[in-house]
């Protein structure tokens, strides 16, 4: 339980992620190899060659701040791969391992939560995947939609407006 407990901690201590204004603070130099997507979608990657506050270069193409633009860069953390195997070794241990803990205590269901962890630790490691440093929220429209609801002895139109 006190594994638990200590995962719940762990999950409520993620720190909120501020929207950024400009990418004066972008931890990326010239040289770094960036994916860039656009709200196009289309994906593009290359070595940042030029960075300002509004403006980066990627190959010689400049790509300017708009609403949907994403910045990400290779690699991510092993934390993720590692918590989620950990939480997976906690659901093994409490319940199916919890019979060859029996009498060894804490520490034996400590370790074979580690080990799981240590498992989806290289597990991710062995992924590249991207992380993603930047990103401009996708402006939004509003959208006003008509809704139909039919049932027996029933005919209702709903409103539906997003904005």
């Amino acid at each position: 339980m006190r594994a638990v407990a200590v995962v719940i901690v762990l999950l409520l201590a993620a720190a909120p992620a501020w929207a950024q204004t400009d990418l004066s603070g972008l931890s990326m130099k010239p040289g770094d190899w960036v994916w860039i997507t656009p709200p196009s979608g289309a994906t593009f990657g290359g070595t940042l060659t030029a960075l300002s506050a509004t403006t980066l270069s990627v190959n010689g193409r400049d790509v300017r701040l708009e609403p949907g633009l994403q910045i990400s860069r290779e690699g991510d953390s092993l934390w993720n791969g590692f918590l989620i195997a950990a939480a997976i070794g906690i659901a093994s241990v409490t319940t199916v391992g919890a019979e060859a803990c029996l009498h060894k205590g804490l520490w034996c269901q400590t370790v074979g939560v580690l080990e799981f962890g240590a498992i989806g630790a290289f597990i991710d490691s062995r992924h590249k995947g991207r992380t993603i440093v930047f990103e401009v929220p996708a402006a939004t429209k509003p959208v006003v939609r008509l809704v139909p609801s039919i049932a027996p002895g029933r005919k209702t139109l709903g409103l539906v407006v997003s904005f």
